[in-house]
């Protein structure tokens, strides 16, 4: 599975660069509008979306039909893909906790509380996106990942047009619930892990 984690490294060379750039940009914004949730989110998301880049790659090039005629079994062509993820997300969790202690050591407790949430969010968003792309593939699968995308935006934007807020809601109820949100997202993702397994065994090329 080594060899696969590395293809899919290599492969994403170019991406990577382009990746530095949009961190770079967003620090620049980061420290502009002073909001280190947004940078955090913006960073964690492009992490996100980089491994499905390399899935995207694999589907253009048929690489699964190759890969399957070499000793690579199914359960770890899914595997290192979902292992490429976490590189991606705790190397993001890593820049996001090194910006914070740089910008402000004062509010580093917070920010780690922040960056943890954010990187549980991107953890349970590729719970729920890589069993659909296992699935539909990447091209049809985007659809489904925009809806999912913006179902949640929507959703605020409209309660807050509403006036809606979290009545009966203790802010320290609400900051134990952020820190059982990591343990909650790794038991999403080992689910996720399971039913992309059970979908690739079943999947004919």
């Amino acid at each position: 599975m080594t060899g696969l984690i590395l293809k899919d490294l290599l492969n994403l060379k170019k991406q990577l660069k382009i990746y530095i750039i949009y961190i770079i940009f967003y620090c620049i914004l980061f420290y502009s509008s002073d909001n280190f949730g947004m940078l955090s989110g913006m960073i964690i998301m492009f992490a996100v979306m980089i491994p499905i880049t390399a899935m995207g790659y694999d589907e253009k090039d048929k690489w699964d039909i190759y890969a399957l005629t070499m000793p690579v079994s199914r359960n770890e062509l899914v595997l290192s893909k979902y292992v490429v993820g976490l590189i991606f997300l705790f190397s993001s969790f890593i820049i996001t906790l090194f910006l914070g202690l740089l910008y402000d050591r004062s509010m580093f407790k917070e920010n780690i509380l922040i960056s943890l949430v954010v990187l549980s969010a991107g953890m349970i968003l590729i719970a729920v996106l890589f069993p659909i792309f296992f699935k539909y593939g990447v091209e049809k699968g985007r659809t489904f990942m925009m809806l999912i995308l913006f179902i949640p935006i929507a959703a605020l934007i409209f309660a807050s047009k509403l006036g809606f807020k979290l009545h009966g809601v203790e802010e320290s109820e609400l900051i134990a619930f952020f820190h059982w949100l990591p343990i909650i997202s790794v038991a999403v993702l080992a689910v996720s892990v399971l039913i992309s397994i059970s979908i690739y065994r079943r999947k004919e090329f």
